[in-house]
């Protein structure tokens, strides 16, 4: 099965860097098949330092952040050994990889589970949650999607969010919405987005390097 969450890795300067993930996994949670593209940071990371940790969240705002590029703000305390814990995670999953199949585009690391927590329960993602997910998901292929099935899509799943989002889904969503309409440069349907919401793309900064053992809010 696959497990949709957050995974922090670490830059050459020791900070954390965040991407959304959706590893394999099996059903004692104890194999692991990470699948980050060739071309992406976390891939590059992961074979520099092959250790890493994944996050269970049930906050979609910074998964949305993190899949559009934007800047995500986290609060993150230094692991014992290595890596950093998202503060507002779940649960987290320290893993070493063991094995790459890197014959394709879109790698494999084969990883094991090194240590695990419990932060608080996960009370799992309501409908919105989930609709945001999807968009979030749209919104890094428009450049592959016809403009039509673009705005079905997005028009089916405006309902989940106007009907079960809260203050946070709402804002991702919007966040989502303004993403897919600066990059195909079209009209949605009336609806998918509040008035007045035009934020502005920005390019990730990077953050400080954190100090060890502390827990820091930063800005990735």
């Amino acid at each position: 099965m696959i497990i949709e969450g957050l995974l922090v890795t670490e830059r050459d300067d020791g900070s954390p860097h965040v991407a959304p993930m959706g590893p394999v996994v099996n059903a004692e949670l104890t194999q692991w098949t990470l699948r980050p593209f060739q071309s992406s940071m976390t891939f590059a990371m992961l074979r520099a330092r092959p250790t890493c940790i994944f996050h269970v969240v049930d906050d979609v705002l910074p998964v949305a952040q993190a899949a559009l590029g934007l800047p995500v703000e986290l609060e993150f305390q230094a692991h014992p050994t290595s890596g950093w814990i998202i503060a507002s995670a779940c649960h987290w999953y320290q893993l070493a990889i063991q094995q790459w199949n890197v014959s394709a585009p879109r790698s494999e690391a084969q990883a094991i589970v090194t240590n695990q927590g419990t932060l608080r329960p996960f009370w799992g993602w309501n409908r919105a949650k989930h609709a945001v997910l999807e968009a979030a998901i749209l919104a890094t292929r428009v450049h592959l999607l016809q403009r039509e099935v673009l705005q079905s899509d997005l028009a089916r799943l405006s309902s989940a969010v106007d009907k079960t989002a809260g203050p946070r889904e709402r804002q991702a969503w919007d966040l989502v919405v303004a993403y897919i309409r600066r990059e195909c440069d079209t009209t949605l349907p009336d609806g998918l987005a509040r008035d007045g919401l035009t934020p502005k793309l920005t390019e990730v900064a990077q953050p400080a390097k954190p100090v060890s053992g502390t827990a820091r809010k930063q800005t990735l």
